[in-house]
């Protein structure tokens, strides 16, 4: 039937065809895509948006091909025939669907971490490593493309392998810093804003997880940088886990005259205002006290208060200290500094 028309009227009607198809398929995706609106999970709702285009590829170049193959059936372009040329741009269509279809399931992940934990999620590793596994997709559909030209990759393959391996003993330190950044974006000791101290002098606020290093936050806003390998091995202290809540202790010592029943009723009474009345102190929390040794110069007692976050400890502190030694002062309860008394015997 279609032999009465010309040929080139049939293949435009053909491309002309597969257009119209990949269009329909965009629309009908996109009805579909209504529907997956209403389930629980986003994942579907991420697939249908990322595979609309690679889809509409593969259609208009199916098309293309039969409409050239309709007009022209013995076309060649020298050693190297329409089929191969097809075959490859398909093998890259697939590709491209894949490395879709993996970004999608990145972003859906990456989405529900971000609900489940109620956090901004740091997606620094995230986007490396799905660039990577796009980057081994593509590799491998040249690889595979090469093949439909009759070109041999296995020397090549051997080559990279070698190089690889030059590369990575190159890139040990660099490669040990990425795979670290990996182990905490996944078993998550921390996360960003936490404030974490490693020892006395390396300590602030998680400001960023880099795939090399991460960047601490101190208290005068400068950054300490650490490579990712050192804090995976390190022993760290993680004020922000696994709740933010954390005690604020205050320790002080009494003279021995001083009578404890008092002592320890003007304490509570100085701390169950601070932890009503300063900005930052858990109000419903009840502080404890505890008389701690009979020390030198003094008997020593803590007092444990109750703050919302690391910020406040340092501000509930120093309010309490303030109100402590008022009242203490007012009434004559002595906190004595170190001394020293010699007694000389008369004999």
């Amino acid at each position: 039937m279609l032999e009465n028309y010309d040929p080139r009227i049939v293949a435009l009607g053909i491309f002309g065809v597969s257009i119209l198809f990949a269009l329909l398929m965009k629309r009908f995706l996109k009805i579909v895509g209504s529907f997956t609106e209403k389930t629980k999970t986003t994942l579907d709702e991420t697939i249908l948006e990322n595979i609309r285009l690679p889809i509409q590829l593969i259609v208009i170049t199916l098309g293309l091909f039969l409409a050239i193959k309709y007009s022209f059936p013995e076309i060649s372009l020298g050693a190297v025939g329409v089929l191969q040329i097809f075959s490859a741009l398909w093998i890259f269509s697939v590709a491209f669907l894949t490395a879709r279809l993996t970004r999608s399931f990145f972003d859906w992940y990456t989405d529900e971490l971000h609900h489940k934990l109620r956090r901004k999620i740091d997606n620094t590793i995230f986007v490396f490593l799905r660039k990577v596994i796009n980057f081994s997709i593509y590799l491998i559909a040249l690889g595979i493309a090469l093949q439909q030209f009759g070109i041999e990759i296995t020397p090549i393959l051997a080559g990279l392998g070698i190089a690889g391996i030059g590369i990575a003993l190159a890139l040990k330190d660099t490669l040990a810093n990425l795979f670290s950044a990996f182990y905490i974006t996944i078993d998550r000791p921390m996360k960003i804003g936490d404030y974490i101290e490693i020892d006395a002098n390396t300590a602030g606020y998680v400001a960023d997880i880099g795939w090399r290093s991460t960047r601490l936050r101190t208290w005068d806003h400068n950054y300490i940088i650490l490579p990712n390998a050192k804090i995976a091995e390190a022993i760290f202290k993680n004020y922000n886990a696994p709740r933010n809540e954390m005690t604020a202790r205050v320790s002080c010592g009494v003279s021995y005259d001083s009578k404890l029943d008092k002592v320890e009723k003007i304490a509570l009474d100085v701390a169950k205002k601070i932890q009503k009345k300063v900005e930052g102190a858990v109000e419903k929390y009840e502080p404890t006290f505890r008389f701690r040794e009979f020390a030198d110069n003094a008997i020593t007692f803590t007092v444990n208060l109750r703050v919302k976050n690391r910020a406040a400890r340092s501000r509930v502190v120093h309010e309490y200290i303030k109100a402590l030694k008022t009242r203490f002062d007012k009434e004559k309860i002595e906190i004595p500094f170190p001394q020293m008394d010699v007694w000389m015997r008369n004999d």
